[in-house]
């Protein structure tokens, strides 16, 4: 599901997502496995840089709908232990003491666009879309609400969380969620340099300690997502969550859209 490719001195590795058929989903097997992967590199004093990517033509499209199916008969401990996976991996990404860059080519979406939220610093093609869709489905974005804080501001944040509407990559540059659009024919060159300029330019020590300072309290950024963790298992157990995911998953429209359209002739 991952496939892994290291720079011939070994200082600069791609990670790159392999599920081009299911759209990069990330179901329990992906993410534990990159979690796997992560928390290995991490004891790798070599490597200076990790490159965060994906093939085919989506970079992630969130949740895998055999996770999503299995939701419906879920028990509040079953989905709290699944969204603690999700949340293990994001924190690992985050904790990890080298740069993580997010090479996003194409759209990145719920926890797919997590996962650029959880990385140092995404490069993305201009054609890729970004968004926390969860809302729409009938889920909580509680972990990547601790991701997002200190990226970019309340109001962006409200917006994209509160919607769960999609963005261009030039908007989210200017929300604060990626750091630079390019043309898709550039992205390639422009990621291997970042990468290379921190592993030829920085201090590995003073990279790591630079990292951990961006996060504060390390035991209090693992609290806070294990509280959203939490919220996210509650959030599962909601009648209309998983109304909302049978109607996703059956191509439907949730209940409360059914709902706007009967009572408004004009779409909203």
């Amino acid at each position: 599901m991952t496939a892994l490719d290291h720079s011939p001195d070994n200082r600069i590795v791609t990670v790159t997502l392999d599920r081009p058929e299911k759209r990069n989903a990330l179901s329990a097997g992906l993410v534990r496995e990159l979690t796997h992967i992560f928390s290995d590199l991490a004891s790798d004093n070599r490597i200076r840089a990790v490159i965060l990517a994906a093939r085919g033509p989506v970079f992630s499209a969130g949740a895998d709908l055999g996770a999503l199916q299995a939701l419906q008969s879920a028990s509040f401990q079953e989905n709290l232990e699944d969204s603690r996976l999700l949340a293990g991996l994001f924190t690992t990404i985050r904790t990890v003491p080298f740069p993580v860059i997010a090479r996003v080519h194409g759209h990145a979406i719920a926890g797919g666009c997590g996962l650029v939220a959880a990385a140092d610093m995404a490069i993305s093609a201009r054609e890729a879309r970004f968004g926390f869709s969860e809302v729409r489905i009938g889920f909580v974005p509680a972990l990547v609400s601790v991701l997002l804080e200190g990226r970019m501001s309340g109001a962006h944040m409200h917006d994209l969380l509160l919607t769960g509407r999609l963005v261009g990559a030039d908007d989210a540059v200017r929300f604060g969620l990626i750091g630079r659009v390019v043309d898709a024919s550039d992205l390639d060159r422009i990621v291997e340099r970042t990468a290379s300029d921190i592993a030829r330019n920085t201090s590995r020590h003073a990279v790591a300690r630079t990292k951990a300072m961006l996060i504060g309290d390390s035991d209090v950024f693992r609290e806070r997502m294990d509280v959203a963790a939490v919220r996210n298992a509650d959030a599962r157990q909601d009648p209309e969550c998983q109304a909302g995911v049978h109607a996703f998953l059956n191509r439907q429209d949730p209940p409360w859209v059914r709902a706007w359209d009967k009572d408004h002739t004009e779409p909203a």
